[in-house]
């Protein structure tokens, strides 16, 4: 995924079936805050050939829509918009979707009831390539993670040591600023780490590779039992 530069105006679109939250979008969206808002829709069929001829930065996407839901819509979309970060804005917050959303190759996943700014953040941290996800979504994810992993980790062929450590740490929900504190390398590495590992993982997120990393380890150790 490409990184935004932040001088230029991020370029985002929304898919969201209230017409009042629509609405609110719109005007959070502004110029003003650094935003060029490159399209508003009421639904997924609406949205897919503006979102494949625009490739925006950043398309928020609610669950619940009438036809296909955001997860179908990013399913098809997807591999298609490589440079886009597709990061899911909705109500609800059940593990199914939350964990369906991130293994259809969700960036991030944020809950229509976090603060503005908190939004608006997340919308900036999606174009520059990280994982937003509102506190109550992190703290399910996290668990998930811990209630997975083995007490031995297992080595998965093709990742080193330190990318092992790495993936690690993030599932333990470092952000890479802090991993790379704890790793004693420069934040620099931490992003060069990544982009080797979403390659040698064919993910496109942060938590994509973490949800493919646990998969690996469950398989390792099924394999050595």
């Amino acid at each position: 995924m490409k990184l935004h530069l932040h001088n230029k105006a991020i370029r985002v679109a929304c898919v969201e079936d209230d017409q009042s939250y629509r609405t609110l979008l719109e005007k959070l969206l502004a110029p003003e805050r650094g935003f060029e808002l490159m399209g508003v829709f009421k639904n997924a069929e609406q949205a897919v050939r503006p979102l494949l001829k625009e490739q925006p930065d950043v398309v928020l996407l609610d669950v619940g829509l009438p036809g296909w839901t955001g997860i179908d819509c990013l399913r098809a979309l997807g591999w298609n918009m490589p440079s886009t970060a597709f990061v899911i804005l909705t109500g609800h917050d059940t593990p199914q979707h939350v964990f369906a959303a991130l293994k259809a190759g969700a960036c991030g996943y944020m809950l229509k009831t976090a603060p503005v700014e908190h939004l608006l953040e997340g919308v900036r941290s999606a174009s520059c390539g990280g994982g937003p996800l509102s506190p109550e979504i992190s703290r399910l994810v996290i668990s998930s993670f811990h209630e997975k992993s083995t007490e031995s980790r297992k080595r998965i062929p093709g990742i080193t040591p330190r990318e092992s450590e790495l993936l690690n740490l993030l599932m333990q929900g470092f952000s890479a600023k802090e991993a790379a504190f704890e790793m004693h390398i420069s934040y620099e590495t931490v992003r060069d780490y990544l982009k080797t590992i979403y390659q040698k993982l064919n993910v496109r997120s942060r938590t994509e590779a973490m949800l493919k990393y646990i998969d690996l380890q469950k398989t390792a150790a099924f394999v050595g039992m």
